[in-house]
This record gives structure tokens, sequence and C-alpha cells, in this order.
């Protein structure tokens, strides 16, 4: 299949998913919400599939949202006079974009995330649906949305509480502050943190091997 936002490998039973934006820093933009359920999707049901590594092109995991791709979507709803037929399609629009994420969640091939560089808003919401999360030294984290007067309502306000605990979501949420991989890894956002983005990768395809090892 050829997809715009994504890249997909399989090889020896293990995938590797590598956003590619087309927006700048992996930005997540129509492509990328259509088509991540669909991947995650596919390789669930893939009997030979039996892990998954998640990583971001380039530079950094993810800069979220794209705002810009996706103000079509959510302008409408941001009016002050936004009535009940807009804000019911921005309804529908968001609970979409909570079942794209989720699909990873679901998905029973246990996904390792490896995240270099920046990863912001929905980038957080995406590694929080994987399974284990490995990092890079130079990786950043930010709840970002407080700063752009939105909501994290696609997952990381569910799912972030069993991974870091309330007390370190509550700060990320309410100041959206950045954290570096070392914070991450203090709060267990992230398993391990590794010298650099090639290391963090082979790390993930190590473990990714581990598990492929292991009697499905």
């Amino acid at each position: 299949t050829d997809w715009q936002a994504f890249t997909v490998e399989i090889a020896d039973h293990v995938a590797q998913v590598t956003l590619i934006g087309p927006g700048k820093g992996n930005a997540q933009g129509p492509d990328f919400w259509r088509e991540l359920p669909e991947i995650f999707r596919a390789l669930d049901a893939d009997p030979q599939v039996r892990a998954v590594v998640l990583t971001g092109a380039g530079k950094h995991f993810s800069f979220g949202l794209d705002l810009a791709a996706m103000g079509g979507m959510l302008a409408p709803v941001l009016a002050d006079d936004a009535k009940a037929a807009p804000r019911t399609e921005f309804l529908k629009v968001v609970r979409s974009m909570q079942a794209s994420v989720t699909a990873v969640a679901e998905c029973t091939k246990p996904v390792i995330a490896a995240i270099s560089g920046w990863c912001i808003g929905g980038g957080l919401d995406l590694i929080a649906a994987a399974d284990i999360r490995l990092a890079s030294a130079d990786a950043k984290f930010s709840l970002r949305e407080a700063k752009v007067a939105i909501v994290a309502d696609i997952g990381s306000l569910q799912r972030l509480p069993g991974i870091i605990g309330e007390g370190n979501l509550r700060e990320l949420a309410f100041t959206a502050k950045d954290i570096d991989a070392a914070r991450a890894e203090r709060i267990g956002l992230v398993n391990e943190v590794f010298a650099d983005q090639d290391a963090v990768l082979a790390a993930a395809h190590a473990m990714a091997r581990e598990i492929a090892d292991n009697p499905p």
C-alpha cells in the first residue's frame, strides 16, 4: 500500500512504522489520522508480524497536530457563535481521531515507540498508546495543548495516568512545559534513554526481536 503519512516495512516478524509527515516535523495532518488505524489493524491481522517499532523520519518524532492542515475541521467550532451543528460535527472529528490512536493501543502485537527530538501534543497521545517507549538523549516531550487553548483529548489524559501517575500528568497538562529525556525516564514516560537516534532505533529493534522470538 502506498501510504502518504507513513512507511511500513516488515522483516523477520518485526514491522517498522515510520511517520514521514508530509508536514514539518512529521506533523499529523488528515492523511495521518486516516491511515494510522488502517495500518495498525492490518498489522494486528498479519500473522507474520509479532512486534512493531514505531518511529519518526528525520530528527523529530512528531510536532503533533498539523494545525494548518487540520484548521478547516477545527475552525467552525472555535467561532464564538458556534451553534450545535458545527459542534456536533467537531465531536465526530475528535472521536474519529481518538479511534485512530486507540487502534494503536488495541493492536495485539506489542508496539515499541522509538522517540528522538520533539514529541509534542498529538505525538504524546500516540506514544501513550504504545506498549513500551524508548528515547534518545535529545528527546523532548510536551503536552502542549494548554498553550494553544485546547484540551489533550486524543488519549493523553486517559492513558498517561497509568504510565506516569496523576501528579506528573497534571503538571505536564496544566503547565504545558517541555521536559527532557532524563525527566521522562525518571517519571516512567520512557523505559530507557539511549545516546542518539541510531542507538534508540537499534535498541527498539533489539527489543522487538526479543519479543518476536517468544512464542506468539
